[in-house]
């Protein structure tokens, strides 16, 4: 039977009740590197950062369409001023009709080139509107996830800090007990919870009931005696 003066099952519950917090510290700092709101974040920054790219290539796809059609309008207005000019200076009746007929081609030809021209200067309107929406946006999203971080990073800062500080106190607890102690309680903590209290009749470990026969030979144990659970084989301190 182990014993134990009270002095030493105070350590040992104290270590348990150290290493408890110890691993609800540990989960919470696991469980905060999982932030959910800074991966919609980042999530939502990221797919801002493609449609603002999509927008950006659409700009620049329309910006080079542009320039050829303008391209085009002056080659067609200089061959209109051309042809206006040959038109002065043509003296056959046929010569002056076909000069005629490839005027009316070429300002036909000039009025959809204007008129597309000008589709796309409207195009080219909303494509900047849209690059300056999602850069908005982005810059917005980008403050939010660095706020996110910011207050991450400071809960880790003072969770870490709470950690250590239990680990520490923890060290200072387990390597008061007596060895053989320490190894009671190593070998136990390796499989769940080492040391409980009785709730009742109930055990604080695996909150199973203790039949009464078993606890009233539990409770009439010498007092420097650490009894166990039955059920969960954790140390009973009474």
């Amino acid at each position: 039977m182990l014993k134990a003066d009270k002095q030493q099952q105070k350590l040992l519950l104290e270590v348990s009740k150290l290493d408890l917090a110890i691993t609800k510290s540990r989960t919470e700092l696991e469980n905060l590197e999982k932030n959910d709101q800074v991966v919609v974040a980042r999530a939502k920054v990221l797919e801002t950062s493609e449609l603002l790219l999509g927008a950006h290539a659409k700009q620049e796809d329309i910006d080079n369409e542009i320039r050829k059609i303008s391209a085009d309008l002056e080659m067609v207005e200089a061959r209109i001023l051309h042809d206006q000019e040959r038109a002065k200076r043509v003296s056959s009746e046929r010569e002056q009709k076909a000069v005629n007929q490839e005027l009316v081609s070429l300002e036909a030809r000039k009025s959809v080139l204007e008129d597309t021209e000008l589709q796309l200067l409207e195009d080219l309107e909303e494509a900047k509107n849209s690059v300056t929406h999602f850069t908005q946006e982005r810059a917005a999203l980008n403050l939010q996830l660095e706020e996110e971080l910011s207050k991450q990073h400071g809960l880790s800062l003072t969770l870490s800090a709470q950690l250590q500080e239990l680990e520490d106190k923890r060290d200072l607890a387990f390597y008061g007990l007596d060895p053989e102690l320490q190894a009671t309680y190593a070998r136990k903590a390796l499989r769940g919870i080492a040391v409980s209290q009785t709730l009742g009749r109930d055990c604080s470990a695996c909150r199973l009931a203790i039949n009464a026969v078993e606890f009233e030979a539990i409770m009439a144990q010498p007092s420097d005696q650490v009894p166990t659970c039955p059920n969960c084989d954790a140390l009973i301190i009474r």
